[in-house]
């Protein structure tokens, strides 16, 4: 079971939908993310469901006309397959898979119902349309024995884009049958205006049935075209503009020109009308849109005049964000939400009190791999290092249950982070893309955000009140506010119930920590980092492909200074960690060796190191973990092998206690930090397909019995590489533990594990 789930939505329009039945479901890398606003004050990621092998590009909700809650989606991804999913009590299926061949790069469907009585989806035909990067756009139809047949292939002169084509029309198709089986749909209309490429379009039906379409353009024009078949309902003196006309089904359509909306500067990538009510009468118009200039408007109608116009604008000022990617009204319309280009959901609320469109916090995620993780030595909150330049901290309020939600953004990057570690309950080193190793500390901003929620009363030597990046700078500054001291803030004026998290653009401006000190001792980018239990040294390795580079310098955190340098490995270190008692360093490597060192008169010496010939390990080594009690160590590699070791070595020959061949690359290793009164020792296994396994080991007679306890598949764990897994420090035993895990799928996960 997950109890958190972090992850972003893919960059791409149409990747988010927000449905009728109060879920929404979005894109997340390559697999299909459900989010329920309603559960507490934020809301809740509750699945991510796996089965596409590549980037999503949509994710749709499938609509029903009769205003009922959906059960179905639809996505559709570059591997060339669109998936149905299907809710069955509080979980989803895959129900049918499209093999369309191609990229497909956007999709949608329809319920068709041959009986007008019949209103269960499972007595509906479904009209699946999908479009690919060749330029064709194919008609599936699935029967009510969910059986899937191609109906109809069109194939255009020129890519397609949404719905439109590169030329910036849109082309309208119409079948000429009332038998579903024999649909089949030709041009019937094109539709000239745009002057840039057509990103986003929605229909509607208004009060008279007639339909309404709205198309946003890169060329930052809202377009809405009414269909009917009444010549009056349209007025040619307002608009200059000749009707068009098709006929389908022996019925003549006219086609006008409604109105031109004109309020955004940038392009628009997102439409959406305000939702249907479920008695289907009373129909607002009402229209939503939103645009790279990062705003959304909501435009309605003139009761009097029939003008449309902007009555609602809302959006972010600043920052460093590049705008929205798709918009959508809740099932209501009280809540309107907005996708950015770096994954992250702003949803605006209309309070009633205050009769105005107010920002709440929504779950927040990192938009690239997320390459490493570490625990508060406390166990309060998790940090987080990715690719996208950011590290990011997850921490839990209790409102009957633990819900978790990012409360900082503790550096926002130049360069991709590459890891981190905690050193203090308030202090973290990270390292990059660069040859520097980098120190923070906590200031009083964040120390603010953790007293409401843990009611923590450990604040001593604040560095800053907060900070701030210059313009094109690397660094943290620390700001100070004369006018404030932490002793103005009382932890009784806080209750966890209360506590509503930072939204979106909060964590942006106002969580970064200062930076306390800057490393240098590294040829070539820092790869990997440990610190000792005490906090007293850091451990830090870069890239490398000569010993000399490949050296571990160790750091002293009360001076910043370089205390040793040991030297060991060939190639590059990537992973390192400290035995719990702080006796022992432990490190793997690309050159597919481990080594020990030991602390003799607080030094360290190798005392061990794994064999280049006749070795467990005949990959890469690419993780290692200490058990709580510091007697064992475990190493994993490429090779698929998992070795158990004891650091007592008594002989020359170096053989593991026992070991594991897994069959598939060992990517992350962690041992639960607790004693199981059982007497077994609890591995979590990270590996490369993204599946976690847990697994028990008991010693008997001086060798382990392996247990297989538990498999997380690519749905419950990660559907990329795990790059890592840490259990969470709990300063009592529980029966529960909390592991923490991240992987290349851009998600972080703490799952709940029952060890009895």
């Amino acid at each position: 079971m997950s109890s958190y789930i972090s992850c972003a939505c893919n960059r791409v329009p149409h990747s988010a939908d927000w449905g009728r039945n109060g879920l929404i479901c979005f894109a997340a890398c390559h697999a299909v993310a459900i989010y329920d606003p309603y559960i507490s004050k934020i809301g809740k990621v509750t699945h991510t469901l796996h089965r596409h092998k590549d980037r999503i590009n949509t994710v749709r909700w499938i609509k029903r006309r009769d205003s009922k809650v959906e059960s179905e989606l639809l996505s559709s991804s570059i591997d060339g397959t669109a998936i149905i999913w299907r809710k069955t009590n509080e979980s989803f299926k895959c129900n049918s898979i499209i093999e369309v061949g191609h990229n497909v790069i956007f999709s949608n469907s329809l319920y068709i119902s041959d009986h007008n009585f019949l209103n269960d989806e499972k007595s509906m035909k479904l009209f699946i349309c999908t479009g690919s990067v060749e330029g064709d756009l194919k008609i599936w139809l699935r029967d009510t024995a969910d059986n899937l047949k191609c109906l109809q292939t069109i194939i255009f002169d020129l890519p397609l884009l949404a719905v439109a084509i590169e030329d910036s029309t849109i082309q309208l198709y119409v079948t000429n049958t009332n038998i579903i089986e024999e649909s089949y749909f030709i041009k019937a209309q094109v539709l000239t205006g745009h002057e840039d490429w057509v990103r986003c379009m929605d229909f509607i039906y208004d009060i008279n049935n007639n339909i309404i379409l709205a198309s946003g353009s890169q060329d930052s024009m809202i377009r809405l075209w009414k269909i009917s078949t009444n010549n009056t309902e349209f007025s040619i003196d307002k608009l200059h503009q000749k009707e068009q006309i098709f006929i389908a089904n022996s019925t003549k359509y006219n086609i006008t020109l409604e109105s031109v909306l004109y309020g955004h500067e940038g392009w628009i990538y997102g439409v959406h009308w305000y939702p249907m009510q479920s008695d289907g009468k009373n129909r607002i118009l009402r229209l939503l849109s939103c645009s790279l200039d990062k705003s959304m408007i909501i435009w309605e109608p003139d009761e009097v005049t029939g003008i449309w116009s902007e009555k609602v604008r809302v959006g972010e000022v600043g920052g460093n964000s590049m705008g929205f990617y798709g918009c959508k009204f809740s099932d209501n319309g009280l809540s309107i939400l907005a996708h950015g280009y770096q994954g992250s959901f702003h949803i605006w609320e209309y309070s009633i009190t205050i009769k105005n469109w107010t920002p709440r916090s929504v779950p927040s995620g990192h938009f690239g791999e997320v390459v490493d993780l570490h625990w508060d030595p406390n166990g309060r909150f998790l940090l987080s290092a990715s690719t996208d330049q950011t590290t990011r901290i997850h921490a839990p309020w209790k409102n009957k249950t633990e819900f978790w939600h990012e409360i900082g953004r503790p550096q926002v990057h130049g360069y991709d982070m590459f890891c981190l570690v905690m050193l203090t309950p308030y202090m973290f080193a990270s390292g990059a893309e660069e040859k520097v190793v980098r120190i923070f500390t906590a200031p009083a901003t964040f120390k603010n955000y953790l007293m409401k929620i843990a009611n923590v009363d450990d604040f001593k030597n604040m560095v800053a009140d907060s900070a701030s990046v210059p313009a094109l700078g690397l660094t943290n500054k620390a700001t100070f506010n004369d006018n404030f001291t932490i002793e103005d803030v009382e932890v009784n004026d806080f209750k966890n119930e209360d506590y509503i998290p930072p939204t979106e653009e909060e964590l942006m401006q106002n969580t970064l920590w200062p930076e306390l000190q800057k490393l240098y001792g590294h040829g070539y980018e820092i790869f990997s980092m440990a610190a000792s239990h005490d906090g007293s040294l850091l451990a830090t390795a870069c890239k490398s492909t000569s010993p000399e580079h490949s050296a571990i310098l160790l750091w002293s955190t009360n001076t910043w200074t370089q205390v040793q340098k040991l030297m060991s490995h060939q190639l590059t270190v990537t992973q390192m960690e400290f035995s719990p008692n702080n006796k022992y360093l432990l490190s793997v490597s690309r050159d597919r060796r481990w080594s020990l060192f030991e602390c003799k008169d607080n030094m360290y010496t190798l005392i061990a190191t794994s064999l280049r010939k006749d070795s467990l390990h005949t990959r890469i080594i690419w993780c290692c973990s200490w058990t709580y009690d510091s007697s064992f160590f475990a190493t994993g590699s490429r090779d698929g092998k998992i070795g158990i070791w004891n650091p007592n070595f008594t002989d020359d020959k170096i053989v593991p206690t026992t070991s594991l061949d897994m069959k598939i690359s060992i990517t992350a290793l962690a041992f639960s930090l607790q004693n199981i009164p059982q007497g077994f020792y609890i591995l979590a296994i990270g590996l490369e397909t993204g599946f976690i396994e847990i697994q028990k080991l008991k010693m008997f007679s001086n060798n382990f019995e392996w247990q297989k306890y538990i498999m997380y598949d690519t749905s419950q764990a990660h559907h990329l590489t795990v790059k890592r897994l840490k259990f969470r420090p709990q300063e009592k035993y529980s029966n529960i533990l909390q592991l923490a895990s991240c992987g290349s799928d851009h998600i972080i996960k703490i799952h709940d594990i029952d060890i009895l």
